[in-house]
């Protein structure tokens, strides 16, 4: 009896074992898999803003005939999309997250300059929304106008919209922090304007269009 009972032990220790030896390797597979996910969508992102910097010198050297070109917008929307999905996963504070972010950046910044300059020099009109957010837990806002900003992205491919998260640590984004007075997110800058807090989709709208979305599609 007793060596019936030890060997049902040892059976039940083995299976126990093994299990558990499973379940390691399993998990183990998960985390490379999800690592090598990561790994691909990061060296995606520094390919595409790479591309978008060449984008830009091209841009620069013909800007009163290229300009009109959306591609670079939607290219900037695209990459900023993977971005999040990158935080998502990895969380606000990896290094390789905040890294990226304050490069992207700086590929926003850079655009808005090319057309407020193509505003100035080559008679070309642009709807140009800035959005300035905080996703550490502290703008319970901030989702909220983004989706309200998807919106209107989806709706008006051809307004611009460049999101900057507030808490990157960067001496031009600061400048522009200066130049607006911002001071806690969500705010909004649409076509020079500041508007602070949570600002509905209407009322991006009137300020876009100068007239309410149902007047503007009548009068279309």
């Amino acid at each position: 009896m007793a060596s019936s009972n030890l060997s049902k032990y040892i059976a039940a220790f083995s299976i126990t074992t093994l299990i558990f030896i499973v379940g390691i390797l399993i998990g183990n597979a998960i985390s490379s898999a999800k690592m090598e996910a990561i790994d691909a969508l990061q060296q995606d992102i520094t390919v595409r803003t790479i591309g978008s910097e060449m984008q830009y010198l091209l841009l620069a050297e013909h800007p009163c005939q290229d300009i009109h070109s959306s591609e670079l917008s939607q290219e900037l929307f695209e990459i900023g999309s993977k971005l999040a999905h990158m935080e998502q996963t990895l969380g606000s504070q990896d290094e390789n997250v905040i890294n990226l972010k304050r490069y992207y950046s700086l590929l926003e910044i850079r655009h808005w300059l090319l057309l407020k300059k193509a505003q100035q020099e080559c008679n070309a009109t642009y709807s140009l929304i800035l959005y300035f957010y905080s996703n550490r837990g502290d703008c319970d806002a901030c989702k909220q106008q983004g989706y309200v900003l998807n919106t209107i992205h989806r709706k008006y491919p051809d307004v611009n919209i460049y999101s900057f998260d507030v808490n990157i640590p960067d001496t031009v984004l600061a400048t522009i922090k200066q130049i607006y007075n911002i001071t806690a997110p969500p705010t909004i800058v649409v076509n020079g304007k500041k508007m602070e807090g949570l600002v509905n989709k209407d009322e991006v709208e009137q300020e876009l269009f100068g007239v309410e979305e149902g007047e503007k599609e009548n009068d279309d």
